[in-house]
């Protein structure tokens, strides 16, 4: 009622200069985005300005690990949507996405 609210959604067919690219949404919202190949997915998530999460759908693991090794995010999915926060996955961002100087769950040791 008194200010902005999401439901569970997602948008598809996104595009780089959408404006639900460039402007962090933090709330139940799944964006998807299609690229060529491999290389490019990382190249769209390397040039978001933001770095919560991603995820990627792959049965291959070399694809899988490449994915993981170079896209620059604090949360990755392999064969699933990002990770709730629980206490065996980070739930820290990256880039434009992280938030002061202590991950979710305070200072290591």
């Amino acid at each position: 009622e008194n200010g902005n609210f999401v439901g569970p959604s997602i948008i598809a067919g996104v595009k780089p200069n959408m404006t639900c690219y460039k402007e962090e949404i933090f709330g139940p919202v799944l964006v998807t985005m299609e690229a060529e190949n491999l290389n490019e997915a990382i190249d769209i998530i390397n040039k978001n300005p933001y770095g919560n999460g991603t995820a990627i759908f792959t049965s291959n693991g070399a694809t899988a690990r490449k994915f993981i090794n170079e896209a620059d995010v604090g949360q990755i999915g392999v064969n699933v949507p990002i990770p709730v926060p629980l206490p065996m996955f980070s739930f820290t961002g990256s880039r434009g996405s992280f938030r002061g100087d202590m991950n979710f769950y305070g200072k290591a040791g």
